[in-house]
């Protein structure tokens, strides 16, 4: 778990409330700068000893909007060189006797920045080098007797504990499973002084939280990064301490000698249990067409979006501005012949059914309340294959949903969630619109879903119709879920194929290439090549003929590096879908060995 704060586009309030408080409430400088889940205010300062002989000394500070300066700790010039102050605007006493000052270090990063409501939060970090090192039980003091850097009222001061927090050691907070690979990174950036130098020849120990108890020793072993073209090389003093061998299970620091300990963090089983329900409540949070309510959240609200979704046409001023605008958000391929989707008039595939749609369920996008299909079916493919392939998915019924312990997946019911969504944003003509977006404006940003606003379907395009039929004849060929959902699954497959035979006609009609419109960058990287892939693999392992089988051998070689994102991303977009399902098909029980094309396989 990270304690540095990443702005996003997240609309969670409560969460934002929570941290503020937190930030409230702190009674001591020094804890609201350690607390991970503590947002310190403006003016929150406090020491460190990063090492035996290296101070940091940090000041939250603010600044107005631009072109304004910070105005307090501002070591850095209009033309971006360092002015720093000298060692002689520093005095460092440990229990009383001075600690001469050999060099001074400087970073400043931005720790707050919310969208919305100005409220910057700069962290300022200055690093002050000793000549001589100071001892554990030590009390240190710095002061700036000219009072230039910080008035008396600011202190500097804390005690050298060995098992002190340590900035520089990184563990997973959220735990590690005892017989699961357990490692954390030991590395630290101090500004203007580079790289923290490792004691790495003193190694880690592994202590219990309650005793401070040694239970376990090991080495620290370099982890330099490579790859960079200049110099210096970044994060090369970076070492990792592996405590794989430990499994007992218990709430322990991780030590570095000389630098201190790291936050706490446990061993046990319920570990990977605290991820999985942390994700499924995510999910939660994000379900469309409902309410979330306790005891499931804090975050209530009542159900959203429960309107039917408009079709539109060119009177739909915002719709037909956001097509247009669409068309620059990444390069239309050059293998698309069909004419560029500008507006709802320029699509090959003219709405069928032009009465408003339900389009209720699923889940909001990303921190916003807009559904895309791909990804949705994306969600659908991920979930349908973790119950089909991962030991114990399917039996998950505890992860604290509204379904929770009622007998049945949650992890499957979840999928059903969305794909009950996705069912319902094909139109007549087998089509499926491209996503479900607010009519009049492209993000809902300043309120709670269930005060959303109208919202409207996007043209249908070839590569989300394929991802759909892709993610539905999964989800239909699922074993769990054709036991559980028989009718379900029976309409899902009828669906999908619809779709495939809208795919067909397209093709019939404008060519394989001229039958794609990009409408935006989900499902372009490959054009809709990737996601017929897919369309074909699923189908193939829904129904058992081998002409969907015969389509994907014949337009996806696996081996080709252009099918490849980046040269590092092997399972990609909707390729990485179809050899997901054909790889495991066997063994999920989707369809017999014998039925796939070993070659192939």
């Amino acid at each position: 778990m990270c304690s540095c704060r990443i702005r996003t586009r997240t609309k969670v309030a409560g969460a934002l409330y929570f941290l503020a408080l937190l930030a409230l409430i702190s009674s001591s400088n020094v804890r609201a700068l350690d607390e991970p889940l503590s947002m310190p205010a403006v003016g929150t300062a406090g020491l460190k000893v990063i090492a035996p002989d290296l101070l940091e000394l940090t000041l939250i500070a603010t600044k107005a909007p631009p072109p304004a300066r910070p105005t307090q700790w501002n070591f850095v010039a209009a033309n971006s060189q360092y002015v720093l102050p000298t060692i002689g605007k520093f005095v460092v006493t440990a229990d009383g006797l001075p600690a001469l000052v050999h060099s001074v270090g400087f970073k400043r990063r931005p720790i707050y920045a919310p969208f919305k409501v100005r409220d910057l939060r700069i962290g300022n970090y200055l690093y002050l080098k000793l000549l001589t090192p100071l001892h554990n039980g030590q009390n240190v003091q710095v002061v700036n007797p000219d009072g230039t850097l910080w008035s008396s009222a600011v202190q500097f001061t804390t005690t050298v504990d060995p098992l002190r927090f340590s900035p520089a050691i990184h563990v997973n907070q959220q735990g590690y499973v005892p017989n699961f690979p357990k490692k954390a990174i030991v590395g630290y950036y101090v500004g203007t002084l580079g790289e923290l130098n490792i004691p790495a020849s003193a190694g880690f120990q592994i202590v219990q939280s309650s005793s401070g108890q040694v239970v376990y020793s090991g080495n620290l072993v370099s982890r330099g990064d490579q790859g960079y073209t200049f110099s210096p090389a970044p994060y090369q003093q970076v070492y990792e301490a592996d405590f794989s061998s430990f499994t007992t299970p218990g709430e322990y620091k991780l030590v570095v000698p000389g630098l201190g300990a790291s936050y706490s963090f446990r061993i046990d089983e319920g570990a990977a249990a605290a991820f999985a329900r942390t994700y499924a409540l995510g999910l939660y949070h994000q379900r469309c067409g409902t309410d979330n309510v306790l005891p499931f959240t804090r975050d209530t609200h009542d159900v959203c979006h429960a309107a039917k979704a408009s079709v539109p046409n060119m009177t739909f001023t915002a719709v037909n501005k956001g097509l247009a605008d669409l068309l620059t958000d990444s390069p239309t391929p050059a293998r698309q012949t069909a004419p560029a989707l500008k507006d709802v008039n320029s699509s090959l595939y003219p709405f069928v059914n032009t009465n408003a749609v339900d389009v209720s369920g699923g889940h909001h996008d990303a921190g916003d309340y807009s559904k895309y299909t791909i990804n949705s079916a994306q969600l659908v493919h991920t979930l349908i294959f973790a119950v089909d392939n991962f030991a114990g998915v399917a039996s998950l019924d505890n992860l604290g949903l509204p379904e929770s312990g009622d007998g049945f997946s949650d992890v499957l019911q979840e999928a059903k969630w969305e794909a009950d969504f996705l069912a319902k944003m094909q139109d007549d003509d087998g089509g499926f619109y491209f996503l479900v977006y607010p009519r009049n404006r492209a993000y809902e940003d300043n309120v709670l879903p269930d005060h959303g606003d109208p919202q409207i379907v996007f043209p249908k395009n070839t590569a989300v119709t394929a991802a759909a039929a892709a993610a539905l004849a999964q989800t239909a060929s699922s074993p769990l879920f054709k036991r559980t959902y028989p009718n379900a699954a029976a309409n899902y497959l009828s669906k999908a194929l619809k779709a495939w035979g809208f795919l067909q006609t397209a093709f019939a009609k404008y060519g394989r290439d001229g039958a794609y419109q990009k409408i935006s960058h989900y499902g372009n990287e490959f054009m809709h090549d990737d996601e017929i892939a897919w369309a074909a693999a699923e189908l193939f392992l829904a129904t058992g003929d081998h002409s969907y089988e015969n389509e994907l051998i014949s337009h996806f070689d696996p081996s080709d590096r252009a099918n490849l994102q980046d040269g590092w991303v092997r399972l990609w977009e909707g390729y990485g879908c179809a050899i997901r399902a054909y790889a495991f098909a066997a063994s999920s029980g989707r369809i017999s060995a014998d039925q796939l094309n070993s070659d192939y396989l």
